[in-house]
């Protein structure tokens, strides 16, 4: 039975992670910080790792046996731009080393799409990743990380950049929608008329596995999705009728909502308030009003990926899970 580490093992990607190789036949050392829901992970396949990847004695400890390392953990959201990049990209450093010493046959790297932010993107291909993309703290420190894992040399690797990761556990996408819905009401740019495109934390998950099993995946990045693109009215429609919730649209101008997300970027900042997140953000606004469509052929080619949940079948499962705790 085949060892695999994963770091960031509790959080949305990792626990489906840690599901997908289990259930695949893998033997899993779940790593993470917080023993309380490390212990949610607890299997006859799973065994858990107390640890912080930003501590290399930690990582290197992990490592130690392992035939795989798929590092998933990462510093998400609003805070300090040394922060991220301390997670992000030091300890992805960490990682790095760690494999290189324990001789891992392989490092499969969640990394972050990137495009420029402001413009509608179609058909977006791996060879479109935009290098120089500042938006947020986490996208640059994810675009450095990926940086060290390319062009190291030490450690075979392969690459997913998921776009818009949700299922149950997500505290970021969904929730998000819903508390907008709740206030203001989901704003809608170009009249609705703008497309997303989100991932399943399942198949984000299936991508990782694939990436540890084909040799056609070394060295190569790979654009996930559900490969569904939908008009946000049709997704935020489907979800609210499915949660029981009636929905509220508002409709409002792109680069004014922009101007207000960078002006209250700026007051927090200017302000140091790190423990909370503005109202909203430029990446708010982008992800709603831009049309971002990616081109995954290269995955279904290569790795032979095929989603194997909808994203009917996510919210589903996701109202469930929320009408018992709501």
């Amino acid at each position: 039975m085949e060892k695999v580490l994963i770091t960031g093992a509790y959080g949305l990607l990792g626990s489906y992670t840690v599901r997908e190789m289990k259930e695949n036949g893998y033997y899993v050392r779940a790593f993470g910080r917080n023993p309380e829901k490390l212990q949610t992970l607890k299997d006859d396949h799973v065994e858990l790792f107390v640890g912080d990847f930003c501590n290399p004695d930690d990582i290197d400890k992990a490592a130690e046996g392992m035939d795989y390392v798929i590092h998933v953990g990462a510093k998400l959201g609003w805070g300090k731009r040394e922060d991220f990049f301390k997670t992000n990209v030091e300890g992805t450093r960490n990682v790095i080393e760690a494999c290189a010493r324990h001789h891992v046959k392989r490092l499969v790297f969640c990394s972050a799409p990137s495009l420029d932010p402001l413009k509608n993107n179609f058909h977006i291909t791996e060879k479109d990743y935009n290098a120089n993309n500042k938006l947020t703290y986490y996208i640059e420190s994810k675009i450095a990380a990926e940086k060290l894992v390319r062009e190291q040399t030490k450690v075979p690797f392969s690459i997913i950049r998921p776009r818009g990761v949700c299922g149950i556990g997500d505290t970021r996408m969904i929730p998000v929608l819903i508390n907008a819905n709740k206030t203001i009401g989901i704003p809608l740019f170009a009249k609705g008329k703008i497309v997303v495109e989100l991932c399943c934390a399942s198949n984000a998950a299936l991508a990782l596995r694939l990436c540890t099993e084909k040799d056609e995946a070394l060295g190569q990045a790979y654009n996930i999705t559900n490969d569904e693109p939908t008009l946000i009215t049709e997704l935020a429609e489907e979800m609210f009728t499915t949660l029981g919730i009636p929905s509220k649209f508002r409709r409002l101008p792109f680069y004014l909502m922009y101007a207000v997300a960078a002006v209250l970027e700026a007051v927090y900042k200017a302000l140091k308030i790190y423990d909370k997140a503005p109202m909203v953000t430029r990446s708010d606004i982008c992800m709603l009003g831009r049309n971002q469509i990616f081109d995954i052929s290269k995955a279904k080619k290569e790795l032979g990926y095929v989603p194997k949940e909808s994203i009917s079948q996510m919210i589903q499962a996701y109202a469930a899970d929320y009408k018992k705790t709501h």
